[in-house]
């Protein structure tokens, strides 16, 4: 039984471990392909044998630590992950506003069942038109900009110091480290375009603002 264990055990310690490089092989080749280069012939030819798992990665790995490639592509995936949380996906589908327009979005919903307080009593029946904006204020504007574009930074700078610094900054595209370094204050991005493409926006700068129950949405035009 317990050489049936410390097999198992080993096997899945194999496992594990060939995860793990496959994922750094993954972000080398597919992920990372601006550090592509020819790095030669690493480690021995093996005979056509059955052979431990476990000891043919843990010397596969032996042999990647010895000529540095481990470490490369250990460095690559760190560099990789903090690139792409500083400067994510820009939101593609939008351009820079040309004409200035602005509309409004009723954020009221269907209930699709019953609603209970904590006693059991129903508060909404299903079916019910609720909106949340007659029992919530929101007192934080909502901008959205492109962060590598000088002149919404500076109009967004301006706007946020005539609203008092209340406002959510969302960026579509840029450093969200330099925002941060700029405005002092968090940075949001609009990952995926979900924010902007839910408000129906398709051009920045833009803002929303709560305007007595619906939401005002505006594109503006520099």
């Amino acid at each position: 039984m317990k050489c049936v264990n410390m097999t198992n055990t080993r096997h899945r310690i194999a496992k594990l471990i060939l995860l793990n490089m496959i994922s750094l092989i993954l972000v080398s080749y597919f992920i990372l392909p601006a550090y592509a280069q020819d790095l030669g012939i690493a480690g021995e030819i093996y005979p056509i044998q059955e052979e431990d798992l476990l000891d043919f990665i843990l010397h596969r790995l032996e042999v990647l630590q010895k000529n540095g490639q481990w470490q490369q592509l250990q460095n690559q995936f760190r560099a990789n992950v903090a690139k792409h949380a500083d400067r994510p996906q820009p939101v593609i589908s939008l351009s820079k506003a040309m004409k200035s327009k602005s509309w409004f979005y009723d954020p009221s919903i269907s209930v699709p069942y019953d609603l209970k307080d904590m006693s059991g009593r129903v508060f909404a029946k299903a079916g019910t038109t609720v909106n949340p904006l007659n029992v919530i204020t929101i007192h934080n504007a909502l901008i959205f900009f492109d962060g590598d574009d000088k002149e919404q930074v500076a109009w967004v700078d301006r706007l946020n110091q005539k609203l008092s610094g209340k406002t959510k900054l969302i960026l579509v595209n840029g450093s969200v480290a330099n925002q941060v370094d700029h405005f002092h204050q968090p940075i949001y991005f609009d990952q995926a375009g979900r924010l902007t493409n839910k408000f129906s926006i398709r051009h920045v700068p833009a803002t929303v603002m709560q305007y007595k129950d619906r939401l005002k949405i505006s594109e503006i035009a520099l």
